[in-house]
C-alpha cells in the first residue's frame, strides 16, 4: 500500500518554534551588533550566534535594518515596563515623577544597559531604515508613564499640567539631552537629576 504523500514530510523541520526563534536572532542581533557594531555585524554571524538558519532570518526579518528595528522595539518596551512599574509603584504623582526620573536616569549609568543604549543611537543605527518612525514609538512609550503621572497630579491638584502629554515629551527631552552628559562622563547622575528639577519641576507646580 502506497505512503499518501499528505503524510510523507516536506522538507528540513523547524529546530525552533516560532517565537523561539524569533528571540534567538534578536539575542544575537544584540550579541553581535553590540561586540561589533551595527555596520560590522554580519547576517552570517548573527546566524551562527543564534544557531538558526538564513531561511530562519528571513521567515522574520527581511533585512539587517528590520532585525535592529525590532531590536530597538523590543528594548523600548523593556524600558516602558519598567518606567511604568516604578511609576504605578508611587504612592503619589509627584512621587510617581521622582520614580520615573529615577528609573530612566538608570539607563545613563547601568552598564549594561548604557551599551544598549549607545548601540542603538550610534551613527550607523541611525541610518537604518525604519528608524526615525521607531524612534517615535519608543518616545511615546517612555512618555506615557510620565503623562499619566502627570494627568493624575493635575485630577487631584498636586501638579500643574494642562497638556500631560506634551509636557511629558518636553520633560523626556530635557531627560535625553543630560542622560548625554552622564555618557560623558561630563556629569554625574545627581548633577542630571538637578539640572532636570530646576528647570522642570517648577513648570509643572513642584519644588525644585
Amino acid at each position: 500500500m502506497e505512503e499518501s504523500s499528505s503524510a510523507r514530510p516536506v522538507g528540513r523541520p523547524r529546530r525552533f518554534d516560532e517565537g523561539t526563534e524569533r528571540k534567538l536572532l534578536l539575542d544575537a542581533g544584540m550579541k553581535v551588533m553590540r561586540r561589533n557594531g551595527f555596520a560590522e555585524a554580519s547576517l552570517a554571524e548573527v546566524l551562527e550566534v543564534a544557531g538558526v538558519s538564513t531561511r530562519a532570518f528571513y521567515r522574520h526579518f527581511a533585512t539587517k535594518d528590520a532585525l535592529l528595528i525590532a531590536m530597538f522595539d523590543r528594548e523600548a518596551e523593556v524600558v516602558a515596563v519598567r518606567l511604568r512599574d516604578a511609576a504605578a509603584a508611587a504612592p503619589s504623582a509627584p512621587r510617581a515623577i521622582e520614580a520615573w526620573l529615577d528609573e530612566y536616569l538608570d539607563l545613563f549609568s547601568s552598564p549594561r544597559r548604557v551599551a544598549r543604549v549607545q548601540l542603538m543611537t550610534s551613527e550607523a543605527a541611525r541610518g537604518a531604515v525604519g528608524y526615525g518612525d521607531a524612534m517615535e514609538r519608543m518616545l511615546d512609550l517612555h512618555a506615557e508613564p510620565l503623562a499619566a503621572a502627570l494627568a493624575r497630579g493635575a485630577d487631584d491638584g498636586t501638579l500643574t499640567s494642562s497638556d500631560p502629554y506634551l509636557d511629558a515629551r518636553s520633560v523626556l527631552a530635557i531627560v535625553d539631552i543630560v542622560g548625554e552628559r552622564v555618557l560623558a562622563r561630563d556629569w554625574t547622575l545627581e548633577d542630571a537629576r538637578a539640572h532636570v528639577r530646576k528647570f522642570c519641576w517648577p513648570a509643572l507646580g513642584l519644588t525644585a
